[in-house]
C-alpha cells in the first residue's frame, strides 16, 4: 500500500469507526408535546422504524411545559454524541423572538438534522357561523369590530401567530383567547363557548370533514392536500400569506459529523416510508425529504423571519 493510501485510510478510519459504533446504547427522542398529538405520534412512528436499523431501543420522552423551552433546553444541554435527539416544532424559531429568558441559543447550541413536515393552521368555525368564505369572514369582522374572539392552542403558537398576522393584514379587531393546547380549544368551539379557532387541524380535522365544523381558510401558501376545497388566505386577497406549523429533528450542537450524517440518513429513510407518510397524513400533516444543508438553511431563515415579524405583530418582549 502506498504512503498516500495509508494516510487516507488513517484519516477515514475515525469516520468509519464513529458510524459503526453508533448507536452504542438506547437513543432518546425528546419532545415538547404530550402524548397523543401529531408531534408525539410522529416521534413514536419514527422510533418503531429506527429500532431495526439501529438495533437499539429508541425512547420517546415527553417534556412538556414552558412553551417548549424545557424540552429544547434539555436537548441543547445533552451530550453531543447522537444518543439524544429532539423532535421540535416552529417554537425553535419563534421562542428566541418572543422571549428574553432563554438559557440556550438556538443557532449556537442546536443542530438542525432533518426538516421534514408541515401543517397549516386552519381558520375554523361552527357550521352555523354566518360567514363561509374568507371574503365574507373579513367583511363580517370589519362590520362588527371587537364583537368576536378567537381561540388558539396558546400564546406564540402558530395559530396565534397566524391569526395576528391575518388581523394585521386585513385590519381586523378580534380578541385572542389562548388555550393550553388545541384539544381543549376544539372542545370549547364544538360547545359554542368560542366562535372560532385558528390552529393546526391535527385535533379537529375529522370534525371539519364530518361537517360539525367549517374551515374558512388555510394559512399555507397552497391548498392543503387533505382539505383541497378549502381556499388559502394567499389566494383570497392576502398575497404571500404563509404561516404553517413545522417540525424537524434536531440534536445538540457538535455531534460528530459522521454520526449526524448517519442519523440524517436513517431518519430520511424512515420518513420516506409509504406507511409513515400515510399515517402522518391522517393527522393532517404533510411530510417531505430534505438535506441537512437545506434543513439548516430553513432554520436560519425562520430565525431571521421571526426576529423581524415578532416586532411587527407586537409579540416581541
Amino acid at each position: 500500500m502506498s504512503l498516500m493510501a495509508v494516510a487516507l485510510a488513517l484519516c477515514a478510519s475515525p469516520v468509519v469507526q464513529a458510524q459503526s459504533d453508533f448507536p452504542a446504547k438506547p437513543v432518546r427522542i425528546i419532545l415538547s408535546s404530550g402524548p397523543g398529538g401529531a408531534q408525539d405520534v410522529m416521534a413514536r412512528l419514527a422510533a418503531e422504524r429506527l429500532l431495526p436499523l439501529w438495533k437499539q431501543n429508541v425512547i420517546v420522552e415527553n417534556r412538556t411545559g414552558g412553551g417548549a423551552v424545557i424540552a429544547t433546553e434539555a436537548i441543547a444541554r445533552s451530550t453531543p454524541d447522537g444518543h439524544t435527539l429532539g423532535l421540535l416544532g416552529s417554537t425553535l424559531a419563534t421562542n428566541p423572538a418572543v422571549r428574553n429568558d432563554l438559557r440556550y441559543d438556538t443557532q449556537r447550541d442546536l443542530s438542525a438534522i432533518l426538516y421534514f413536515s408541515t401543517a397549516p393552521s386552519v381558520l375554523t368555525v361552527r357550521a352555523e357561523f354566518p360567514a363561509r368564505t374568507p371574503a365574507e369572514f373579513i367583511a363580517l369582522i370589519k362590520a362588527t369590530p371587537g364583537k368576536y374572539a378567537y381561540a388558539s392552542p396558546g400564546a406564540s403558537t402558530n395559530g396565534h401567530r397566524a391569526m395576528e398576522a391575518l388581523k394585521r393584514a386585513a385590519g381586523l379587531d378580534i380578541t385572542h383567547v389562548p388555550y393550553k393546547g388545541g384539544a381543549p380549544a376544539m372542545i370549547d368551539l364544538l360547545a359554542g363557548q368560542v366562535p372560532m379557532l385558528m390552529a393546526s387541524p391535527t385535533a379537529f380535522g375529522p370534525h371539519i370533514r364530518s361537517g360539525r365544523l367549517r374551515a374558512i381558510a388555510v394559512t399555507s401558501p397552497r391548498r392543503f392536500q387533505t382539505m383541497p376545497d378549502v381556499p388559502t388566505l394567499a389566494e383570497s386577497g392576502l398575497a404571500g400569506f404563509d404561516h404553517v406549523e413545522w417540525w424537524m429533528f434536531v440534536g445538540p450542537a457538535r455531534i460528530p459529523e459522521a454520526v449526524e450524517a448517519k442519523v440524517h440518513r436513517d431518519l430520511s429513510a424512515v420518513v420516506a416510508q409509504a406507511d409513515f407518510k400515510s399515517r402522518v397524513l391522517e393527522l393532517d400533516v404533510e411530510t417531505f425529504p430534505n438535506t441537512r444543508e437545506a434543513s439548516r438553511a430553513f432554520l436560519r431563515r425562520e430565525l431571521a423571519r421571526w426576529a423581524r415579524d415578532a416586532k411587527a405583530l407586537g409579540m416581541a418582549p
